[in-house]
């Protein structure tokens, strides 16, 4: 009886060890396959290549191939001083010009006669209209003139100016910078030239020499020189 008592427990205490090394065992693979799933990438992420690297960084922007071929915008011109249609009423004043020509290239003030160092624009009904810079400069002068009306002089580069004569409700005053296209006033009458209606008069110099200013419409500021 005691023998069969001995082996029973015997038989037990194996048992027992079988179970522990089971569990031990058990708890190994589960755990080797853990760590195993947290060291696998998930589907559909990006793995990190080289976190250090600055040319991986996503926050950096990438550098536009157009860059290094910068596109040259185009040039300021110089533009007639109205929007729309308009009839040239007054020409500049050249010794080479016709008889013809010259009729309107001689403004008559009634007492005497004077040579256009500009040209006038108006409407062909006579009607008010907004008068507008040539190009892009700085006004120097706002003078209100008994025979001419209000006069604005802009100083563009180079040497380059515009004064525009027979204004009214001048919007610009001295040191205002301008933009090409920009309204500076409207166009009036003046007593210098009564037949020219409702007009401005427009003056270009270089260098302080009177221009046809027909000859700079369309050009660059670079390109507009006396003679030219």
């Amino acid at each position: 009886m005691k023998d069969k008592i001995k082996r029973f427990f015997i038989d037990k205490k194996e048992l027992l060890v079988f179970i522990a090394v089971v569990v031990v065992v058990f708890a190994t693979v589960i755990t080797i396959a853990t760590l195993a799933l947290n060291d696998t990438p998930v589907v559909g992420d990006d793995p990190v290549v080289n976190p250090g690297d600055d040319d991986d960084d996503p926050t950096q922007k990438p550098e536009d191939p157009d860059d290094n071929n910068p596109v040259d915008l185009p040039k300021a011109k110089f533009a007639v001083p109205v929007k729309g249609e308009y009839e040239m009423v007054r020409i500049f004043f050249d010794l080479s010009l016709s008889d013809e020509e010259l009729v309107s290239a001689i403004i008559s003030t009634g007492s005497y006669m004077i040579e256009s160092k500009g040209v006038s624009y108006a409407k062909s009904d006579n009607s008010v209209f907004d008068v507008c810079s040539i190009y892009d400069g700085k006004v120097t002068s706002v003078e209100e003139d008994e025979l001419d009306g209000v006069c604005v002089t802009i100083r563009h580069a180079d040497g380059v100016e515009s004064i525009y004569s027979s204004l009214s409700d001048v919007s610009v005053k001295v040191n205002d910078t301008i933009k090409l296209g920009q309204t500076i006033g409207k166009a009036s009458t003046s007593l210098t030239d009564v037949e020219a209606g409702v007009h401005v008069h427009l003056e270009v110099k270089v260098n302080d020499a009177y221009v046809n200013p027909t000859t700079v419409f369309g050009k660059e500021l670079s390109e507009v020189q006396v003679g030219k």
